[in-house]
């Protein structure tokens, strides 16, 4: 089921100018939310991010928080009950002309996108299959990771490549050879029974589960740390996994050659069981 809402219209698809610049060039912003319980987890931290990001492109966003959180509501509402993936998407607009440099006139368009997801989430007993990609992550100084554009071709690149090579996702590395995350989802390890995620400061997104995590793992009082990894690293891990917002957390059952002792491991199922209680109780609360 898929439903869509352009510029405050709900219909069933929705049409965009080829002079838009988010077809052109990637020109756009864009945030990813899931629906627990029939309610967006994190919406205002999702929001937030959107305007950070477009912040980074020098792109206004003219619409409040309040708007877009109704409209994303009104979507909802219009839709049959049931638990949706949810794509908040603002591209700077269409020109009168096909060029690089925006016109003075070009405003921004809101799409909100909505498809029907499974109505409870489970944590995969399968796991899935990583390779190290061969295909660098973008550099901060060029695009910064960290601002969440419709410019997705390096992650494409390296998910096709992995693809190709028998696997399932890729992790990138960046030109000082440190992993970054995989191509839609931050890296989580756990040696020793530390719990480690790479830091922000190595080209990455830093996603609104990875900031929920990483605030349980402080209230559980369970060892933890953002530190540089790299490939070595990977073969003393006990289990590993990865988060984003729809997946929440996917075990790692394999990385290139080497196998996880553990998938998921037990640090994964009792990260994925507090996982669902916040998400549980934020449900309760809205």
């Amino acid at each position: 089921m898929l439903l869509c809402n352009l510029d405050g219209v709900i219909t069933p698809e929705a049409t965009i100018s080829v002079f838009d610049r988010g077809f052109l060039y990637g020109d756009s912003v864009y945030e990813v939310i899931r629906t627990y319980r029939g309610i967006p987890f994190a919406l205002p931290e999702h929001l937030a991010r959107l305007r950070a990001s477009a912040a980074y492109l020098y792109m206004s966003v003219p619409w409040s928080d309040e708007y877009i959180s109704q409209e994303v509501q009104r979507t909802l509402a219009a839709a049959p009950p049931g638990e949706y993936y949810i794509r908040i998407v603002v591209t700077r607009g269409g020109d009168r002309r096909i060029g690089l440099l925006p016109e003075p006139t070009t405003q921004p368009r809101l799409l909100i996108v909505l498809m029907a997801i499974a109505p409870e989430p489970t944590l995969s007993e399968q796991g899935i299959r990583l390779t190290i990609a061969k295909r660098q992550r973008t550099s901060t100084a060029a695009l910064d990771p960290a601002a969440k554009t419709g410019n997705y071709l390096n992650n494409i690149l390296a998910l096709l490549e992995a693809q190709q090579s028998g696997f399932e996702d890729a992790l990138l590395l960046n030109a000082q050879g440190q992993i970054t995350e995989a191509t839609t989802s931050n890296l989580w390890i756990v040696r020793d029974g530390v719990v480690e995620t790479p830091p922000t400061t190595v080209g990455i997104l830093p996603g609104i589960t990875r900031a929920t995590l990483l605030k349980i793992v402080v209230d559980l009082g369970m060892p933890h740390r953002e530190v540089i990894l790299t490939p070595q690293d990977l073969a003393t891990a006990s289990e590993a996994f990865l988060s984003s917002s729809v997946r929440l957390l996917m075990p790692i059952r394999q990385i290139d050659n080497v196998v996880l002792p553990s998938c998921p491991g037990p640090v994964t199922q009792k990260l994925w069981r507090e996982l669902l209680t916040v998400m549980e109780k934020a449900a309760l609360a809205a």
